[in-house]
């Protein structure tokens, strides 16, 4: 008799749980259908214009898009290990990638666009090629 008062206790109780969770997602749906703040939907109406004072969001200028990074080169130099060339924000990292880690060996402003450069100024900048700098990587590290 004892086990048959506890498992009802226990369904009772689940019952009432079950109750007050479809009882709260309603009526945080109807806050949200109006557009209304959620925690307005949860608090008698009184105390709903309080929440109307408190931002949920702090407003924010929108985020400007990241720049991507641009693989440039990537040499082999043993079964796990490999230097590559990145660029990011107009700097080229040669990095030193294992499977344990990666790690910077060498940095250097990336050379600017053939578009960029004036026809005079083109003759006089010598810039290097990813095989070049990787070359120079390989020897720093030796």
């Amino acid at each position: 008799m004892d086990d048959i008062l506890v498992a009802l206790r226990a369904i009772v109780a689940l019952g009432a749980v079950l109750g007050l969770l479809l009882f709260l997602s309603r009526r945080l749906q109807k806050s949200q259908a109006k557009g209304v703040s959620p925690l307005a939907g949860l608090m008698p109406k009184r105390l709903a214009k309080l929440s109307e004072l408190v931002p949920s969001r702090p407003v924010t200028a929108p985020r400007a898009r990241p720049e991507k990074i641009t693989v440039v080169a990537r040499s082999g130099i043993g079964g796990k290990a490999q230097l590559v060339v990145a660029e990011f924000g107009g700097i080229r990292y040669v990095l030193g990638v294992t499977e344990h880690g990666i790690n910077v060996v060498d940095t250097q402003e990336a050379p600017a666009l053939a578009e960029e450069i004036p026809a005079e100024e083109e003759r006089s900048v010598v810039s290097e090629t990813p095989d070049d700098i990787v070359d120079r990587a390989l020897r720093s590290v030796a």
